[in-house]
C-alpha cells in the first residue's frame, strides 16, 4: 500500500530538498523508487508535495539511499531528534571520560588503571615508551599481575618493518618511531618467557592504542600527522557501551592473531 496523502485542499509545495538530493546522487525517479522499495507514483507524490504523508519506514529507507536523515527530506514530518531524546535512545550518547590529549590523563590515573588488574591486561601500542618512562615500576606491575594469575598480552610495533618507517614519516619525526619501538622491544624481551606474560610484535597501521584492564579501557586515538601524546584519550568501561567495547576488543584480537611472538625474535 502506498503512503497516504494529506489534506487535499492544501496548496501543494514541491519538495525541493528531495529533488536536490536526487540530482546530487544522479538518481532517476525510477531508480530511486526501486532502491527504496516503493512505486514510482509514490516518489512523484513525494516530490510534488512536502505535506504528502510519508510512512516512517519509507522515510528512513529513502534517507539511507540518499545518505541523509528523514528530517533532511521532510523536516515538518520528521523534525531533528532533541538532545534529551538522543540521550534516552538505545545506542545514543554514553557516559565516559574524554581527554583532549594523552598528556592530560594524570599519571596516577595510568598507575591505578594497571595496578588493580584481576583477570586480564591487553595492551596494543606502537611503542608507548611513556609507560616505561613515567609509570614507576610499570614492568614490575605487569610481572606481578602475571604472577598472580592475570593474563597479560602485550602488542608492540615491530621496529624492523616498513610500517614503522612510514609512521615516523607521517608524524614528521623521522626514525624516532623506530627507535621507540626498538626500546620497548628491548625492555620487554628479557621477560618474553614469563608465564602469563605473552608478548608479540606487529606491523599494523594503528588507528587506536588500546590499554584494557579487566572491564576498563583507555583508548588513545591516532590522528594523521600527529603524535600519540597530542591525540584524544577515551576512558570507558565495558558497561558504558558494549558495542563500542566489542569493536575495540575485536580490533585487538585481529592484530593479536597476525602478530609474531617475541620469543621467536628475541
Amino acid at each position: 500500500m502506498e503512503d497516504q496523502g494529506g489534506c487535499t485542499d492544501a496548496v501543494a509545495i514541491p519538495n525541493d530538498r528531495l529533488t536536490q538530493r536526487l540530482h546530487a546522487k544522479g538518481l532517476s525517479h525510477a531508480r530511486f523508487a526501486t532502491a527504496v522499495g516503493v512505486d514510482i507514483k509514490t516518489v512523484r507524490r513525494w516530490l510534488a508535495d512536502t505535506s504528502y504523508k510519508v510512512r516512517e519506514h519509507n522515510a528512513h529507507r529513502a534517507a539511507k539511499v540518499l545518505d541523509c536523515t528523514p528530517d533532511d527530506l521532510w523536516p515538518s514530518q520528521y523534525p531533528p531528534a532533541t538532545a534529551s531524546a538522543l540521550a534516552m535512545a538505545p545506542g545514543g550518547p554514553f557516559s565516559a571520560t574524554l581527554y583532549a590529549s594523552r598528556t592530560q590523563l594524570p599519571i596516577t590515573g595510568w598507575q591505578q588503571h594497571f595496578a588493580g588488574a584481576t583477570t586480564g591486561i591487553d595492551i596494543l601500542v606502537l611503542a608507548a615508551t611513556f609507560l616505561f618512562d613515567t609509570l614507576d615500576g610499570f614492568l614490575d606491575t605487569l610481572l606481578d599481575a602475571a604472577a598472580r594469575g592475570v593474563t597479560v598480552r602485550f602488542l608492540v610495533g615491530d621496529p624492523d618493518t616498513a610500517t614503522m618507517i612510514l609512521r615516523g614519516e607521517e608524524e614528521g619525526i623521522g626514525e624516532a618511531v623506530i627507535a621507540r619501538c626498538r626500546t620497548s622491544v628491548e625492555l620487554l624481551a628479557p621477560h618474553a618467557g614469563t608465564p602469563g606474560l605473552d608478548i608479540r610484535t606487529h606491523d599494523t597501521t594503528l588507528y587506536t592504542s588500546i590499554f584494557r584492564v579487566d572491564d576498563a579501557m583507555i583508548v588513545n586515538f591516532h590522528i594523521y600527522g600527529s603524535p600519540g601524546r597530542n591525540n584524544p584519550v577515551l576512558v570507558l568501561s565495558r558497561h558504558h557501551e558494549p558495542r563500542l567495547w566489542a569493536t575495540l576488543e575485536n580490533a585487538f584480537t585481529q592484530v593479536w592473531d597476525d602478530a609474531t611472538p617475541l620469543t621467536e625474535k628475541g
